[in-house]
């Protein structure tokens, strides 16, 4: 734990030394008079790189009286800002760009491009923030993700088989992410082997956070509700840690 904490300082402060050379080298650009877009790109790609990979900078964590819920803020997602600024930002560069002199025509293509996927990208980022849910209380789980296929809707303790973390490796970097997996019998199964459904990015939290806080709430049969939803809200928002396991 401690070489994992010594290691994720490291690569945050790398990140943001690389981000502040950038930014040195958008001030460069500036007071050498180069075009106005290429500094503002200049600028958002210091930002980028500061922000670094998936930063939440606040969790996705509501409490009432006898629940917790997490759901996905994108407005507190380091990645749904870097998508839904920096894509439009670099199709806007893009076109401007084209009619400069000096630019190739075909960055008009490539920002209009960036543009359209700019839609994708919001309307993935609406449709997670509209669906995507885990509530806890004292007994159960009730989970809501994206894909309508997967519906685990309300769990008991007695339904969950296994909560387990995984890197699990993105579809287009290869880059791999922590989730973690939920392994459960639903009421209405027609089959013996067990559902799974994966958490992780669909939520605002830290998956660190959200395994520990899981395998909390199902450890907790015989705790007393209140302090169990205690324990469970401090680890979500990481103020707490705890020794999970399955």
């Amino acid at each position: 734990m401690e070489r994992s904490g010594m290691a994720g300082r490291w690569r945050t402060a790398s990140r943001y030394c690389i981000g502040g050379l950038i930014g040195v080298a958008t001030v460069v650009l500036v007071l050498k008079g180069a075009p106005w877009f290429l500094s503002l790109l200049w600028g958002f790609a210091a930002i980028a790189v500061a922000i670094g990979k998936r930063r939440i900078v606040r969790p996705g964590v509501t409490r009432s009286p006898d629940a917790i819920i997490c759901r996905y803020i994108p407005w507190y997602e380091g990645n749904a800002f870097l998508l839904n600024i920096g894509l439009p930002l670099g199709g806007f560069v893009g076109i401007v760009a084209s009619f400069s002199r000096g630019y190739p025509v075909w960055l008009r293509f490539v920002g209009i491009l960036l543009l359209l996927s700019t839609l994708l990208a919001t309307y993935a980022t609406f449709r997670m923030w509209n669906r995507c849910s885990l509530r806890f209380t004292p007994s159960t789980l009730t989970i809501r993700v994206a894909d309508p296929k997967i519906r685990p809707g309300e769990l008991t303790r007695d339904q969950i088989e296994a909560i387990t973390p995984k890197w699990i490796a993105n579809s287009v970097s290869g880059a791999k992410a922590l989730q973690v997996e939920i392994a459960y019998r639903s009421d209405d199964s027609t089959t013996d082997a067990p559902q799974t459904v994966m958490l992780g990015l669909q939520l605002t939290v830290e998956p660190i956070n959200l395994y520990g806080a899981l395998v909390t709430w199902h450890d907790g049969a015989n705790a007393e509700p209140t302090q169990l939803l205690d324990r469970i809200e401090d680890i979500l928002r990481g103020r707490s840690t705890a020794i999970a396991h399955t």
